[in-house]
Parts: structure tokens; C-alpha cells; sequence
């Protein structure tokens, strides 16, 4: 009934929080002065009407009342009940997912990553609390953020960490983003520290001006830490069974850590068995492993490094290689002008090797040639295909014009397109001027702008590093450091070189490497170079500027001239091999390299029934390694001015992220062929590149965000350090008016009545 009265139909006066209000309120003076107002208004209306004073009281009192209720009903009563919510504050949790956080460097020897997951794993009660009282936003960060899964027990699964980028500003941008115009209790960041950037002025303002702290939890180590890795691995692609091959593994020394020494080893991946162990201080940053293979066939071999302390990171300690070796002799042939003494003893040593098949000859100026080895020849090569099988060619003192110009084109284009070698061993009468002018003289290591000139008195040698680095001049054994000390003694006689020519250290051509340089006995004067090696197209050249070699054998008889020649002439006699039997032959240059820098992707076709078909263009593809993403194609074209030699197919490749990428010739040219290059890009800001964490930039963050710094065990406290920021949002009231309500219509009806019926009872209507 009440209801009915009051026309309400969804509020009820006993409701909770519904209250009596005005749509239109006044003050409490203003009803004073309404009341007043009505009441002097009601008595006037009747103070001079005459009749019984009890009657005009009564009338004037209706008349007061009806005004009132028409001031009131003006007014706008309502019941009204006001709609308000609570809404709740926001928790952002930003966990590091970057490659940096495999490294075990945590207490314990623990990766960063197991030292977060405990901390997450301890704290599971406390953030389901805060769950419920909260909105709790779990965010993974590398170069970017991503949602990270709350399971039902409420666990956080935070996934692999396997950015290879951190980007921690960026990160903390992208997090705000998220909870823009929203209430945020805090933020709290687990993480190393490492990040390429810092956090933006526009984040670190919006943090102060809305008082939201960032707590931070650092994982690993305060110390600075140092991390031990294999930086490239470089090995001939091919050699001979029972050569000295070399392997130089490049080491890095990543992080400020104290520096500590490893052992470098060479494994067969097949046997586990270790080829070659040497080792690397802490100062070296590259090591030769020398190895002397017994097996024809593809040989896996495994670098291995191996720390004298813990290593943060076991996966950049390994790199896998693979050389093919050929079992069968070394082709040598050797010209010489006369049976100089260096002659007959570097033929003798070539005849002994059992390894190496060759043939020396003598020319004279009738072109007659006088013959000795192990295989005969009737007379030189005068033919490209005279020359096929042949893998080194030993020049000596010999007059460049007791060979034809084709035979020079033919013995340059054997070194420079297939791949052969050749090698130098000068004398006073004709190597090097001789060769001034003819198409071998681009072969030399040096440049012959002047006539040669002699020392004018005794030297003797030492080796250089590039020689250690090659494996080379190799004539002591490891204990003694690889090379006598007595042969840089003069004092011995034996040592000194009588002869040898003084070269220029200023005409060493750019891409040529000093092996060996001499001193003089007598004067003291400076070094200058005397074994030079040089790459040169397809093939390699060496220069030995003195014939007294042979001298050495009165220290130890053949032994020191043959550790001096043989390896010399197995260096350059492999070369050839990578490419003998093969169509062609892919390259890209550089293997390793960064995102955004050109990549050299060139193809030589060396089957002349491919090269004859002078393709426009040749199709490769380029996809990463191990990923699903399309590859990219890419397209070579003929090399401009290669008109001559193998046909060449060129073309520039940009990578634009990092990873390993593998680069593969497509073409129907091609099928069958194989042809696959890998490439290496290594981001600048690489995470694994810079192990150390830091912590000071954690510190700082929080210290400008009036948050805390916390110990991953303190994570479970955390609730109890989060302000109260949730706010209270007023929403459009529930109104139910009363002025239109049938209980106001009677009222209002029933004082108008009263007063009229009472005026006709009183005869004054």
C-alpha cells in the first residue's frame, strides 16, 4: 500500500543506502524563510474575514500547508540511492626472459633464470592473495613484452628465456601502456639489469607523479663475471692424409671478470677421442691446434673449450668443424736454373716424402731441360690441360724467359682460378727480377718496383706469428716453443744464412704475411722479411727470399729443412683441394658479421660445361637455421669484368636480424650440387656478449620511484609493501520521484478541498 502511495516501484524508504532528497535543494534557511512566507500568506488571506476565530485559524493553516506542499513538490522529493564501486588497484610484474638469464652465475651456481623461478615459486600464496584483492598483470620482457600464464594453482609459467635482446626502457613503456588511466599499486621488475637501453623520462615521470614505487628483485651475481667462448674456428676445408693441419680457434673473453687460462682441445665428434690439447692463458686470444689426420674421408672434428674455473655459459664453448681429406700424393713440380745446392736438397726431400709425387727439371737457355723424380716428364707443360692434377709449383732461380707466355698464363690462371699453389725460393742470379713484367710477377708477395738487393753480410732467422698461427716453421718440438732459439744464435756457425735477399718491409704487398724475417749477425741492424705468404685468387703463394736452408742440416742433419719445407709445401699444395672435383664453389664473405651489414654472396662455376651456358642470373635462398619463417631469395648475376677464368655470379645479401642463417644456391643450373654457406649475425647488443648483470641501475630505478630493492626471498612479503591506491567511482544514482506520487495528488486535493468546503460552510463562496 505504502508503495502504491509513494509510486515507487523499485526503492523502498528501509532499502540500505536509500535516502530522502531533494532535486532541487535548498538551504535550511531558505525553507525558514518558505515557511514563514507561506504562514504570513495563509493568516493574511484570513485575518480580516469575519467569522469565528477558530475557523479562519483552521483555513489559514490549509492555505499555509497548500503553499507548501506546492513548494515542496517544486522542490522534487525523491528517493535516491547513490551507485558507487570500488576499483581495484593494478600489480604489474615484469620478469626478464632474455638469453642473459641462462647464465649460472647465481648463488649456488645456479642460472639467473632458476633463481627468478624460485622467487616466483615462493611467492605463489602471497601473489594468489593478491590476486584476489587485486588485478595482478604478469608480463615476460626481452626486446618487447609478452603476457606470461597463470596456471589454476597459481603459478606463474614464465617460459624459455631466450631473448637475445633486452630492452628494459622499452619494456617498462609497453608495461604502462597496458594500465594507462588505471589505479597501479606498484610495479616489480625481476630481473639481471643488463639492458641496451634505460627507462624512458616519460615512464620515470609518470611513476613519480602517480607515486607507483617499482620494486625490483636482482637475480645473479653483484660481482662482475667473465665468460669464456669460442669466436670463429679457421681450418683449411681439405688437406692430405698425414698433413700438419691447422686449426686457429679465436677465443673471446666476454665480461670485466677476473680472466682465467682454458685448455683448447680438438675432438673426433665419432670417437670422443681428443686429437690435440693446448693451452690459452688468460692473455691469448687465439691458439693453433696442429693436427696430422691418418684417415682418408669427411672428418668430423669437435673445438672444445675447456675453462680452468666454472663457465657461465657451456654452449659457446663448442663449435663443430669439418675438413675432407684425400688420400693421395702431393703433386710438385720443380724448376730451377741450375743444380744449386737448395736444388738438390729440396728435391731429395721431395723424393723421400712419401706423400708427395714429384718432379724437378733444370732449364737452360736451349730450353733443354734436364729431368729428376719420381715422375717423368718429357718435357713442361705447354697446355691448361697439361697442367690438370698438379698441385704446387716450385719456381727456383730460374730465368722467366725460358718459359713462354702461355706457359705463364697457364701457370697463373692454375694458381689463381683452380686453386693450385706456387712457391718462391729466390737466388742471386734471376728470382725475383726476372719475373718483372710477365703475368707471374702479380703472384710475388712483393712488389718489384726496384731491383732486388742482398744483405752483405750473414743472418739468421726467426719465425713470426702468422707462421705459429698456420702451423708452420714448426722445427722444435712444443717444449721448446716450436722453434730452436740456436737458429736466431749466430754464435753456432751453422745458423747463419750466407746468402739472402734484404727485402723492403715497405713493398710487402698488403695481403701478404711475414712468416719469417732475418737479422743480421754482425751489425744488429732491424728484422726485414724473408718468408712471406700470400692468397692470391683461388690458390696461395709463398716467397722464400734465401737458398741456404741447407745449411741447417750440419744441427741435426735432414731434419730441419725437411720440418721447414714439407709443411710449407703442404700449405699451399691444399688449397686446390676444397675445389678439385667439385661444379662450383659458394662463398659468402664476411661468415660472421651484424644486422644491416652487407654479406659478399659469390658463386664461381668451375665445370666448363655450366660455365658455357652463361647463365643471366643464378637463384639462392636464405633462411635461418631452425626456423619455419619463409626464406628470402635472392638473386646473382654475372660479375662485371670477369670475362676471362671461371664465371663468377655475384650478389649482396643484408641481413636484418640476428641468427644463423644458411645461404643456398636453388638454381635448376645447379641441382644436385649442394652448394650451402652459413652466416653468423651477431646483434651489437647482443645478450650472451655482456654476461655481467647490473645491479646499479636496479638500485637507481627504485630509488627514484620511492620503491625498494628486494631480496628474491623477500618477494613473499610484498603484500604488506603495496599502498592502498584503489578508488571509489561514483555512478548515475537510482532515483524514484515522489512529487508526481498519488500520496501528493491526495495531500494536495485534500488540503484544497478542506479549505474550500470550509469557506462554503462559512458562507464565503
Amino acid at each position: 500500500m505504502m508503495e502504491w502511495l509513494l509510486g515507487i516501484e523499485q526503492l523502498a524508504p528501509g532499502d540500505p543506502g536509500v535516502a530522502f532528497a531533494f532535486a532541487r535543494p535548498m538551504p535550511a534557511w531558505a525553507w525558514a524563510m518558505i515557511v514563514l512566507a507561506a504562514g504570513l500568506l495563509g493568516w493574511m488571506s484570513y485575518a480580516r474575514i469575519e467569522g469565528a476565530r477558530i475557523a479562519r485559524v483552521t483555513f489559514a493553516a490549509a492555505r499555509t500547508l497548500v503553499l507548501l506542499l506546492l513548494v515542496v513538490m517544486l522542490a522534487g522529493p525523491e528517493l535516491r540511492r547513490p551507485n558507487e564501486r570500488v576499483e581495484r588497484d593494478w600489480l604489474v610484474m615484469l620478469a626478464d626472459r632474455s638469453a642473459s638469464m641462462t647464465i649460472a652465475d647465481a648463488p649456488g651456481g645456479e642460472p639467473r633464470d632458476t633463481q627468478l623461478a624460485e622467487a616466483l615459486g615462493a611467492a605463489r600464496e602471497p601473489l594468489r592473495s593478491i590476486a584476489d584483492s587485486r588485478r595482478l598483470l604478469t608480463l615476460g620482457f626481452d626486446a618487447g613484452v609478452f603476457e606470461l600464464a597463470i596456471d589454476e594453482a597459481g603459478a606463474i609459467d614464465a617460459g624459455e628465456a631466450d631473448g637475445r635482446r633486452t630492452l628494459l626502457g622499452r619494456s617498462l613503456d609497453r608495461a604502462l601502456d597496458e594500465v594507462a588511466a588505471r589505479p597501479v599499486a606498484g610495479v616489480v621488475l625481476l630481473s639481471d639489469g643488463s639492458s641496451a637501453d634505460a627507462p624512458s623520462r616519460r615512464a620515470l615521470q609518470r611513476l613519480r607523479s602517480e607515486r607507483i614505487p617499482v620494486f625490483v628483485v636482482p637475480v645473479g651475481s653483484p660481482d662482475p663475471v667473465s665468460d669464456l667462448a669460442i669466436a670463429g674456428v679457421r681450418a683449411p676445408a681439405a688437406g692430405f692424409i698425414n698433413d700438419r693441419m691447422p686449426v686457429t680457434v679465436d677465443i673471446d673473453r666476454l665480461g670485466s671478470g677476473t680472466a682465467s687460462g682454458a685448455w683448447v682441445e680438438l675432438v673426433d665428434r665419432e670417437t670422443g677421442e681428443v686429437l690435440e690439447r693446448k693451452r690459452a692463458e688468460a692473455t691469448d686470444r687465439s691458439v693453433t691446434l696442429v693436427n696430422k689426420p691418418s684417415e682418408a674421408g669427411d672428418a668430423s672434428w669437435l673445438v672444445r673449450l675447456v675453462p680452468d674455473e666454472p663457465d657461465l655459459l657451456a654452449e659457446n664453448n663448442t663449435e663443430n668443424l669439418t675438413v675432407t681429406l684425400v688420400d693421395r700424393p702431393l703433386r710438385v713440380i720443380q724448376i730451377d736454373g741450375y743444380p744449386r745446392w737448395e736444388f738438390r736438397y729440396t728435391k731429395n726431400l721431395l723424393l723421400r716424402e712419401r706423400t708427395i709425387s714429384s718432379s724437378s727439371l733444370l732449364l737452360s737457355s736451349r730450353r733443354r731441360y734436364v729431368q729428376e723424380g719420381d715422375v717423368e716428364l718429357n718435357e713442361l707443360p705447354d697446355s691448361p690441360g697439361s697442367w690438370e692434377g698438379v698441385d704446387v709449383i716450385v719456381i727456383g732461380d730460374v730465368r722467366a724467359d725460358l718459359l713462354t707466355t702461355a706457359q705463364l698464363e697457364q701457370i697463373h690462371d692454375l694458381v689463381a682460378l683452380r686453386g693450385a699453389g706456387i712457391l718462391w725460393i729466390a737466388g742471386p742470379s734471376a728470382t725475383p727480377d726476372s719475373w718483372r713484367g710477365t703475368p707471374l710477377e702479380p703472384l710475388l708477395p712483393i712488389t718489384l718496383s726496384s731491383p732486388a738487393s742482398n744483405w752483405n753480410e750473414p743472418v739468421t732467422m726467426r719465425r713470426e706469428l702468422p707462421a705459429e698461427r698456420l702451423g708452420l716453421l714448426e722445427l722444435a718440438d712444443e717444449s721448446e716453443g716450436g722453434w730452436p732459439e740456436r737458429l736466431t744464435d749466430p754464435d753456432t756457425g751453422w745458423a747463419m744464412l750466407r746468402w739472402a735477399q734484404k727485402i723492403d718491409p715497405n713493398t710487402v704487398k698488403p695481403t701478404a704475411e711475414v712468416l719469417a724475417s732475418v737479422l743480421p749477425a754482425n751489425s744488429g741492424g732491424d728484422p726485414t722479411p724473408i718468408v712471406l705468404s700470400m692468397r692470391y685468387g683461388a690458390g696461395r703463394s709463398v716467397y722464400v727470399g734465401t737458398d741456404e736452408i741447407w745449411r741447417w742440416r750440419y744441427a741435426r742433419g735432414e731434419e730441419l729443412p725437411e720440418r721447414f719445407w714439407i709443411p710449407l709445401v703442404r700449405l699451399i699444395g691444399r688449397e686446390g683441394l676444397a675445389r678439385a672435383g667439385r661444379s662450383a664453389v659458394l662463398e659468402a664473405n664476411p661468415p660472421r658479421t651484424e644486422p644491416m651489414s652487407p654479406v659478399r654472396v659469390s658463386l664461381e662455376l668451375l665445370d666448363e660445361r655450366l660455365a658455357l651456358q652463361r647463365a643471366p642470373s643464378v637463384s639462392a635462398t636464405v633462411h635461418e637455421a631452425g626456423s619455419e619463417s619463409e626464406p628470402a631469395q635472392i638473386l646473382l648475376r654475372p660479375e662485371e669484368g670477369d670475362e676471362d677464368g671461371a664465371p663468377r655470379y655475384v650478389a649482396t645479401w643484408l641481413p636484418t636480424s640476428a641468427g644463423t642463417f644458411e645461404i643456398e644456391v636453388d638454381d635448376a643450373l645447379l641441382l644436385g650440387e649442394n652448394l650451402i654457406k652459413q652466416v653468423e649475425v651477431l646483434a651489437p647488443d647482443d645478450e650472451l656478449r655482456k654476461p655481467e648483470t647490473d645491479f646499479g641501475a636496479l638500485e637507481s630505478l627504485a630509488e627514484q620511484t620511492g620503491g625498494r630493492v628486494l631480496k628474491p626471498a623477500e618477494l613473499a612479503d610484498l603484500e604488506q609493501m603495496l599502498p592502498n591506491r584503489q578508488r571509489r567511482v561514483a555512478g548515475t544514482p537510482d532515483i524514484e520521484t515522489l512529487w508526481d506520487s498519488p500520496l501528493a495528488l491526495i495531500l494536495l486535493v485534500l488540503l484544497l478541498g478542506t479549505e474550500w468546503i470550509g469557506r462554503r460552510l462559512i458562507r464565503l463562496v
